[in-house]
């Protein structure tokens, strides 16, 4: 199955990337698929992201203003997928668009997908939003937040989750207790945890990845329900380490 297929993408849309444990795997992975079936592309972030070249980007451009980034995409046509960022920070980051920018453009209809990773994760398996995270643009109409398979039974530190002290305090439980599926789904719940700032009328699709081991699908698919009955649309089961990287779509 296409990723995109899995992912309920639909052309002409914005979808922002939130979480840890693969999101820039599944933008990059996302946008090969839309240009190989005929799509202009907008690759970018609400944050920041190493900077993107060939082959994961056929153009970048860095703007000031998102007038100019419109004109100068306007006579490129499809199917490409093309980057956009302010600038390039010393450290070889690509900061990125002011979320209303990104509201223009989607509104502006120029693009068949615009691909928005909407928060940092220092590279964790897991992820708790601090203030003022993640940036989702206020029209997206799709929101992908990614989770790890392997965050399971580790302990809830920062080695494994990104803003651990932000779970724990949320939770009120103790460094070093071990991750569990009731200890997610409580993330996920919870008014300031994993879930909130997500537009109201976006769609929410959550991706469990990292299933690389056949006997972890079940406990996946288990999980996915969970995730379900929080509210999510749809759950990917997915692993990398093969061409056809979903494994299994959870739906109502």
């Amino acid at each position: 199955m296409q990723l995109s297929q899995a992912l309920d993408f639909r052309r002409g849309e914005m979808a922002a990337l939130i979480g840890a444990g693969g999101k820039t795997t599944t933008l990059f992975r996302l946008a090969k698929e839309l240009r190989e079936t005929g799509h202009k592309v907008l690759v970018t972030t609400t944050t920041k992201i190493f900077k993107p070249s060939k082959p994961h980007v056929d153009r970048l451009f860095l703007v000031e203003d998102v007038a100019a980034l419109s004109e100068a995409c306007a006579a490129i046509g499809a199917p490409v997928v093309i980057g956009a960022g302010t600038r390039v920070s010393a450290d070889g980051k690509l900061l990125g668009l002011p979320a209303p920018w990104l509201d223009r453009l989607n509104d502006g209809k120029q693009f068949d997908a615009i691909l928005v990773e909407a928060d940092g994760a220092a590279s964790r398996l897991f992820k708790v939003p601090g203030d003022g995270e993640p940036v989702i643009p206020a029209s997206c109409q799709s929101t992908i937040w990614l989770m790890a398979m392997d965050v399971l039974k580790k302990p809830l530190d920062g080695a494994w989750v990104h803003r651990a002290e932000r779970a724990m305090a949320l939770l009120s439980c103790a460094a070093g207790a071990l991750i569990t599926e009731d200890i997610i789904v409580q993330l996920v719940k919870h008014p300031a945890g994993c879930w909130k700032d997500i537009p109201p009328a976006s769609r929410k699709v959550a991706v469990i990845n990292q299933v690389d081991a056949a006997e972890d699908l079940v406990q996946a698919a288990a999980l996915g329900k969970k995730l379900l009955a929080c509210g999510a649309d749809r759950v990917l089961i997915t692993s990398y380490t093969s061409e056809d990287p979903v494994r299994e779509v959870l739906l109502h």
